[in-house]
């Protein structure tokens, strides 16, 4: 029989859903959205509100120890992927976006050597007073996709940050009707990454 296909979402407030319901969380919404389209997918929330990209690589360094069954076979069909969503927090303290990237890296390494094709969803630094840091920080996330091969979804919150009706009242966390509008922008990549590991259909 074929492996059940796990997803491990690996995130921060935007993957574990701050303020909201676990089921009402991007990870759930997705799962949802999967398995209606006919693809038997279990989502798993690692998501912590607050995380940076370094508390992230340390968070999948002790999962992995204690799931030492998640990855795949060399040669054989995929069953294990990963998102990745890390980095708003980075942002948001002002940390330099090349450590950001290092911890970024390393967690993309992490999944490689468990054969775990995976998506990176990217953040933009629209937060940023200061042009040269939001360069520097936009530019690291398609320079990471190109580095590892793996597929970008470029901006997680893409016509949700700031809309009244979507967020929360700190209008950057998304409420369920943003949550809802997430799932469905990261779909296609997602189910890019299930079917070769590539971008969505254009």
């Amino acid at each position: 029989m074929p492996h059940p296909i796990t997803l491990l979402a690996l995130g921060d407030s935007l993957t574990e859903g701050y303020g909201l319901d676990p089921d009402d969380a991007l990870p759930a919404a997705l799962e949802r959205l999967l398995r209606a389209g006919g693809h038997d997918v279990t989502v798993i929330n690692l998501g912590l509100s607050g995380d940076t990209t370094a508390g992230g690589l340390r968070r999948l360094r002790a999962w992995l120890v204690r799931n030492p069954g998640f990855g795949n076979d060399e040669g054989a069909a995929p069953h294990c992927f990963a998102m990745v969503e890390l980095g708003a927090n980075d942002g948001f303290m002002g940390l330099d976006p090349q450590d950001m990237e290092e911890n970024l890296a390393a967690i993309l390494a992490l999944l490689a050597e468990r054969r775990v094709p995976a998506l990176l969803a990217g953040f933009k630094a629209e937060f940023a007073d200061d042009p040269d840091y939001a360069e520097e920080y936009d530019a690291l996330f398609p320079r990471l996709s190109a580095r590892f091969g793996v597929p970008l979804w470029p901006y997680v919150l893409e016509g949700v940050w700031g809309l009244a009706d979507l967020t929360l009242w700190d209008g950057l966390h998304p409420n369920v009707a943003g949550v809802e509008q997430m799932a469905r922008a990261a779909l296609p990549y997602v189910l890019g990454l299930l079917g070769n590991g590539g971008a969505p259909d254009a």
